[in-house]
């Protein structure tokens, strides 16, 4: 599928990109999983309890079974010591 963009009374096609967001979340958990083991933390539990993240769901987000909001993301890899930018500062591998 392709879109316009207008611009100063000119078309200009652009193409659209197609990636797989549940894909994506299982990438985001594994990042999530490896950081937490770098800290340490044996089992997500313990994790979410220290740092005062919901347990269940944060085991979810671990394995990329439920998609969270921005914020949410943010306040767990803060917790981790991490800015955003450093978290995904390696890329999506």
């Amino acid at each position: 599928m392709a879109y316009f963009i207008f611009m100063k009374g000119t078309k200009k096609k652009t193409e659209s990109v197609s990636q797989d967001p549940d894909q994506l979340l299982k990438v985001i958990g594994r990042k999530l999983t490896k950081r937490r083991k770098e800290l340490g933390y044996k089992n997500s539990d313990d994790f979410a309890y220290d740092t005062g993240i919901n347990r269940s769901q944060y085991g979810k987000y671990e394995t990329g079974r439920k998609d969270m909001r921005l914020s949410t993301l943010v306040k767990m890899v803060n917790s981790m010591g991490l800015t955003i930018e450093e978290f995904f500062g390696g890329g999506f591998d």
